[in-house]
């Protein structure tokens, strides 16, 4: 049973003629229908596998042609071919989230308060500011593990700062390098948390596995900006990935630099 008629639409009240399937105001679909729920799972169904727009055809892009997608998505204006890229971030970081409090990448190891409780020190004073410390950490770990969706919110902003400070002469602006870097950042965090988190698991402690996630990072995003840039202008795979280089880098200077006065100072 139609909900509304289909002489108005219900979202604009535009007026409609009898044989449109969509308001040319709006674009929303008529006649609209009263949920049930036949419906509500054939819109799941829609939203995760349609061919044009669904959030499955995005990331298969993303995979492998990451930089193609936000070229045509951002500066070639086909904004209805694919899944919006702010919504795929949001439902990532919930994603993310979500499996973080259930691996615990960042909490898993040792409680580091009692570390350094049992470690042997010179005085009390040093014994109660190296504890201080600890819990700091830990807290910080914490806040991580918890927030990271807040933390990629910062990265976004700071990394599309570099990029768009080194490539002004492709006529792309800082807006637009936002965009991109939403699209390209959402697909290595869905990387991490279905991938790489679960991964982490297995291996010991240590560095060795962040320096591989740079890696991984590096790679990914060097592959998807030179595909970005626009075909017509000159592009340097090298330059590229210095330049990701640059805006990994600054990030994680800022980030460790705001961690480290924390931790040092609470």
């Amino acid at each position: 049973m139609s909900l509304t008629a289909v002489n108005e639409c219900p979202n604009c009240t535009a007026s409609l003629e009898e044989p449109f399937r969509y308001c040319p105001n709006c674009g929303q679909t008529t006649p609209i229908h009263r949920f049930n729920l036949p419906h509500i799972f054939h819109e799941i169904f829609h939203a995760l596998t349609h061919a044009d727009k669904g959030v499955l055809h995005l990331v298969k892009e993303l995979a492998v042609r990451p930089g193609l997608v936000a070229r045509e998505y951002i500066l070639e204006g086909k904004r209805k071919k694919y899944f919006n890229p702010f919504t795929f971030l949001v439902l990532v970081l919930g994603l993310t989230v979500f499996l973080n409090s259930v691996f615990h990448p960042y909490t898993r190891s040792q409680n580091l308060v009692q570390k350094a409780e049992a470690r042997p020190y010179g005085s009390e004073r040093e014994r109660q500011q190296m504890i201080g410390i600890a819990e700091r950490r830990q807290n910080l770990q914490a806040f991580i593990e918890k927030r990271n969706n807040l933390i990629l919110f910062l990265a976004i902003p700071i990394i599309s700062m570099v990029y768009w400070l080194f490539f002004l002469r492709t006529g792309i602006n800082y807006a637009e390098h936002l965009v991109a870097q939403v699209f390209f950042s959402s697909f290595y965090a869905l990387l991490t948390a279905l991938v790489l988190t679960p991964f982490r698991q297995l291996l010991p402690e240590g560095n060795a596995f962040n320096y591989s996630q740079l890696l991984v990072q590096l790679v990914y995003l060097t592959i998807a900006y030179y595909q970005f840039l626009p075909a017509h202008r000159p592009r340097s795979v090298l330059k590229t990935a210095l330049v990701t280089l640059v805006g990994l880098i600054t990030w994680a200077v800022f980030s460790v630099g705001v961690s480290s006065l924390y931790i040092i100072y609470g």
